[in-house]
């Protein structure tokens, strides 16, 4: 039996996908394989910061007259300015060669009979320069603007549009399937003696969301080798995620089937409280993670041994999360304890419930606790893996009367 933090480490060790070349809108959330950078000046030509006009020297002190031209057409329509010449531009507008600045609209007079722009002597915009987004500002081309091995946020998925990609290197997230067994579970209606509630088939898809899987293929098995072997060994999914059966009773059929297909064994069991019969294996390249089948038990597992697994394969890292105990954090007899905890403004505490057959506690919880057999006292730091799927904000917790 490995110890969680070896189980974890095994886990995270596994060699990331692929790349391939990814949409923009696609890639927000993936991982860049490689650096990118700027494929032309950003902004490429010089551009007015401001509604207005594009001045030259003036021949006058405060006075230019207004070329035809409009700043609606391409920038070829924008003739260079002579001295004493103004051209009407908006934000974003290219500027012709031999403008000075830009006049705000608001700091200018036009008349229109006359056709001649005037302003006030003392307007700052008349610095040379001033309102002008000169060309290569933000960046040079060929600077870099994203390093390899960081997440493609929509901001820089939106920085690589305006430097000329339309789509970027990545790390796809991982392509995964459900095999959801037991013969006693039912997916709707009130259970009868020896039945329950299917909670695998409900909560894995959004949890996997969580942790960037957003489409999930599931199907459902009977408690049979055979089924599972078949199962097990067809499709064309990076990862398979079965539900149950995996410990060493007549009753289960994970490992079995896992042995009967020849299948590497990477992680067989976990000293971890619940969920210690989740198994991590290899099958030629496929990874298959048994959760157990006890509720908080197998979600457990997949805080503890699917979350670094996904992100490995995905070429990112897993953070680490150190929180404070605001209360006595109670450990197991043996292993760590993964115990569901709530934030709340003066530390974790226990959300209750947490037994492995339970989901109450787990309904409460938005982290798992990492207790060692020995507890973790008020004001001493635990480490926390994050409940894959919880956006629970922080509570409110009002004073004691």
């Amino acid at each position: 039996m490995l110890s969680l933090h070896e189980a974890r480490r095994l886990a995270a060790e596994a060699e990331p996908i692929a790349p391939r070349r990814v949409p923009l809108a696609e890639a927000v959330g993936l991982i860049c394989a490689q650096d990118v950078f700027a494929r032309l000046d950003i902004p490429h030509v010089s551009t007015s910061a401001m509604d207005g006009w594009a001045v030259s020297v003036p021949k006058a002190a405060v006075g230019w007259s207004v070329i035809p031209q409009s700043a609606e057409g391409p920038a070829d329509m924008l003739p260079p300015l002579r001295p004493g010449e103004a051209a009407g531009v908006v934000t974003g507008s290219p500027m012709p060669e031999g403008a000075l600045s830009v006049l705000r609209e608001e700091h200018s007079a036009y008349d229109e009979g006359a056709g001649i722009l005037t302003a006030e002597a003392h307007t700052p915009d008349l610095d040379a320069g001033r309102n002008i987004r000169p060309r290569g500002v933000e960046a040079a081309e060929g600077d870099r603007l994203l390093s390899a091995g960081s997440r493609i946020t929509p901001a820089r998925a939106a920085a690589a549009a305006v430097a000329g990609h339309d789509e970027l290197l990545a790390h796809p997230n991982p392509s995964v399937r459900l095999i959801l067994t037991g013969s006693e579970v039912i997916t709707s209606g009130m259970p009868q003696p020896g039945q329950v509630r299917d909670v695998f088939g409900v909560a894995l898809p959004g949890m996997l969301a969580g942790l960037g899987i957003q489409q999930v293929d599931s199907v459902r098995l009977r408690d049979d080798v055979d089924a599972m072997r078949a199962e097990l060994g067809s499709g064309s999914e990076d990862v398979l995620i079965t539900t149950g059966g995996t410990a060493h009773s007549r009753a289960d059929t994970l490992r079995p089937a896992l042995e009967q297909l020849g299948a590497r064994i990477v992680v067989d069991s976990v000293d971890m409280r619940p969920g210690h019969p989740a198994l991590l294996a290899r099958l030629g390249e496929r990874w298959i993670l048994g959760l157990p089948g006890n509720p908080l038990a197998g979600f457990a597992a997949l805080a503890a041994l699917g979350a670094p697994l996904l992100a490995a394969l995905a070429g990112r890292a897993e953070p680490s999360i150190e929180l404070t105990a605001a209360e006595q954090l109670i450990g197991a007899r043996r292993g760590l304890r993964v115990l569901p905890v709530r934030r709340t403004p003066d530390g974790i505490r226990a959300a209750g419930h947490s037994k492995s057959h339970m989901m109450r506690g787990l309904a409460e919880a938005e982290l798992f606790a990492l207790v060692p057999p020995e507890g973790v006292d008020p004001g001493r730091s635990a480490e926390c893996l994050q409940v894959p799927g919880a956006f629970i904000p922080l509570r409110h917790i009002p004073e004691e009367q």
